[in-house]
């Protein structure tokens, strides 16, 4: 599978609600890093990944606003 097949799959499950974890958000910044540094797709998605917490409040990100930007780069990787 590719990184980037990965990362749609790991969005996709995001985005549906099967699963809104830390650990899935965490695989998704590791992809990131690894396969992805220098391109739109990091730039969009770094910051929020690094900041989300669900339930915490601000600053961190909710699991609302880690879909939207989920939502974002998903359609700069199709």
């Amino acid at each position: 599978m590719t990184p980037q097949v990965r990362l749609l799959e790991l969005i996709d499950r995001f985005l549906a609600g099967r699963d809104r974890s830390m650990r899935l958000v965490n695989e998704i910044e590791d992809i990131l890093v690894v396969d992805f540094m220098d391109t739109d797709v990091f730039e969009t998605l770094t910051e929020a990944v690094s900041l989300y917490r669900p339930g915490a409040g601000a600053p961190y990100v909710s699991e609302d606003e880690m879909a939207e930007v989920l939502a974002s780069a998903r359609g700069l990787l199709t």
